[in-house]
């Protein structure tokens, strides 16, 4: 077992959260404490004069960092916090640079180049928002814990050592006091990862630190090659003329670029925030979630290269991938197909095809990211690689970027999406999160023509459509809703109304000389958690009736 301790000394924490610059964390995330330890490793970087005992010292700190972000997410608790006004305040910027040569400083360049004096800098909003920690003493510790892991005697005593180094977490006025906790001293953990969080909307999702973090942090902070460009820089300024001549080899070797006086010095860049994993209280007792008929992984392919399409090319999109999928598909099994036999649709469920577009957030729009493939939950791993093989990926498991050929809306090429952090859009969690209220992205395509008008039978017509849905509900083994609404503008912004037109969905196509079939967007409440994808209606094969977790009880 290994263990850490962390107290912010003041009381005060002040982190911004990743998501919001008006907005503190809390907890700290095991991936922001992992980067205070690199943090206080590289500031403790001995010098050549130190000598070789504490040059070996500082490399076993780093072999202790690479051991703990391998150990995978921690058990964690935390006291309760409470945000604190943010107020802005301006503060001057480093921004400004010193003119190449001072000497020749042009008048309408002056202004610019006195930005460098104390008195003269330009000044800047900035936030930082902190938090009140609750609780005295040992009650507002926040404890870090990995049963598991059973660091050796040499990597147990660098992380006590790099622990004591700490001085922060977060910006610099959140002071922080880190220790690694004996076993005499281990708690109870109040919160654990991936356990129940997934099944519940409750879950706090954390970022961690996994293998391959550290060497992301050091090729962001990029410290060598700005060494190597000042150091360049000031052969080229003091030396000879041989030695110029040779470090300008170098610089225009190493930067792709000729050296000049107004030439930029490599950036820092801002680290991913890397690997998430999802926190519930370990005493949470277990909520009745019910499976949809498709599995919760779906296969995400992003758009590579092609036109921005929105919500309105969803049958296109999908038909386009379905006919690419199908190419060569004889003798391929009835749930990949969707027909029985040749002509005939399959009367079971069957593999569909959905469209992934940036709805519900401030600024959604509507646009399509990527498409996703959902199995059906009884389909085996194995079973879905085989018909797969050879239009997703190649025999020897290479994944092939194939083209979607659309017509007038042009072509797009895809391929299995692999990032570390995708957009929301492009995450199974966005689209299958267990929630007792969903609403449609994409119309519902009710499965019958009802019998009342939808103009002078308003209610009698609400009330066949939500008989409908309800029946589309259970015949896949669903909850009878508690609540159905429908109207022709979904819940989630960004999404299409669901009749053509002006941002408008158009209908789904359907066999030649039959009426289209009425479309509704639609808002559902279960009695229970329902674990996604949600498809309903008549196109749920073909990306139509997609639905979404809406994240709060309807009023």
């Amino acid at each position: 077992m290994f263990a850490l301790g962390i107290d912010f000394i003041t009381g005060v924490a002040v982190m911004t959260d990743t998501a919001s610059r008006e907005k503190a964390e809390w907890p700290p995330h095991p991936a922001r404490i992992f980067m205070a330890l690199v943090a206080a490793h590289y500031e403790s970087k001995p010098l050549p004069e130190d000598g070789s005992t504490a040059e070996h010292a500082w490399d076993i700190e780093r072999e202790a960092l690479e051991w703990l972000e391998g150990q995978g997410a921690p058990q964690m608790s935390w006291p309760d916090a409470s945000p604190r006004d943010v107020v802005k305040v301006y503060v001057p910027v480093n921004d400004a640079g010193v003119p190449p040569n001072p000497a020749r400083v042009k008048e309408a360049e002056m202004r610019g180049a006195l930005g460098v004096m104390p008195d003269q800098r330009s000044r800047q909003e900035r936030t930082f928002p902190a938090l009140s920690i609750c609780g005295e003493g040992p009650g507002r510790y926040i404890h870090l814990r990995w049963p598991k892991a059973e660091p050796p005697a040499k990597i147990l005593g660098a992380l006590i050592g790099l622990t004591h180094k700490v001085t922060r977490i977060g910006h610099s006025s959140s002071l922080a006091f880190v220790w690694v906790s004996e076993a005499e001293d281990t708690f109870a953990p109040a919160y654990e990862p991936d356990a129940k969080a997934p099944r519940t909307r409750r879950g706090v999702q954390l970022r961690i630190p996994s293998p391959g973090f550290l060497a992301e942090l050091d090729q962001c902070f990029n410290a060598g090659e700005i060494d190597v460009f000042f150091d360049l820089s000031e052969a080229i300024s003091t030396g000879n003329k041989k030695t110029k001549e040779q470090a300008k080899e170098v610089f225009k070797e190493r930067f792709g670029t000729d050296w000049s006086r107004s030439a930029s010095a490599p950036v820092r860049l801002r680290p991913s925030p890397g690997r998430t994993a999802y926190y519930s209280p370990v005493d949470q007792a277990e909520d009745r979630v019910v499976m949809s008929n498709f599995d919760s992984e779906l296969l995400v392919l992003t758009k590579w290269e092609g036109p921005v399409l929105g919500l309105e090319s969803t049958a296109a999109l999908t038909a386009a991938l379905r006919g690419y999928l199908l190419q060569n598909g004889e003798g391929k099994p009835e749930w990949f197909t969707g027909h029985s036999a040749p002509g005939v649709p399959s009367a079971g469920g069957h593999m569909a095809l959905l469209p992934l577009a940036f709805v519900g957030g401030e600024h959604a729009d509507g646009h399509i990211l990527g498409l996703a493939v959902a199995f059906p939950r009884a389909i085996q791993t194995a079973e879905r690689a085989a018909c797969l093989r050879g239009r997703l990926f190649d025999p020897s498991g290479e994944d092939l970027e194939p083209e979607l050929q659309m017509g007038n809306l042009g072509t797009w090429t895809i391929r299995r999406e692999e990032r570390g952090l995708p957009p929301l859009a492009l995450r199974s969690a966005t689209w299958c999160e267990p929630s007792s209220v969903w609403a449609s992205v994409t119309p519902v395509v009710l499965d019958r023509h009802p019998k009342h008008d939808q103009q002078t039978e308003r209610v009698q017509w609400r009330d066949e459509v939500a008989a409908s849905i309800t029946q589309s509900c259970e015949r896949q083994g669903l909850p009878k809703p508690d609540l159905i609404d429908v109207d022709k503008t979904s819940w989630h912004r960004g999404a299409p109304r669901s009749r053509p037109g002006p941002n408008g969905m158009p209908w789904l196509p359907g066999k030649e000389g039959t009426a289209a079939r009425q479309q509704v967007h639609v808002l559902i409440q279960f009695p229970c958690e329902v674990q996604g994808p949600l498809l309903l209606g008549a196109g749920r094969f073909r990306g139509y009736g997609l639905c979404k977790p809406l994240g709060y009880p309807p009023k």
